[in-house]
């Protein structure tokens, strides 16, 4: 028993050390100074940076009206309307006489 472990033992060692092992050399020690440097590029972290653009907003009223129209802000979550775009797809829009979910009043 006190063989296997040690046997184990010796192979997660091994195993650990491999990688360790295996790195190359090539690129010479950092302190000598004859070892080659690659050249180094400059990235900005702006690059790709778009400054804010402040977007045209509705008028009070007509979201006022929006709201009313589709059952106020619980309306808008039981289907009235589609979340962001103002108004419903027709497949989502409730028949005359039926609630949002298509059930008979």
């Amino acid at each position: 028993m006190k063989s296997s472990i040690t046997a184990l033992c010796c192979a997660c060692a091994a195993l650990w050390l491999t990688p360790a092992a295996a790195q190359s050399s090539a690129n010479g020690h950092p302190t000598d100074p004859r070892t080659e440097v690659r050249a180094q590029q400059y990235q900005s972290a702006f690059t790709g940076y778009q400054p804010f653009r402040e977007e045209k907003t509705a008028s009070w009223r007509d979201v006022n009206d929006e709201a009313a129209r589709v059952g106020g802000h619980l309306g808008i979550f039981m289907g009235g309307a589609h979340a962001g775009h103002g108004t419903a797809p027709q497949a989502h829009r409730a028949a005359p006489g039926k609630n949002p979910q298509g059930m008979t009043k």
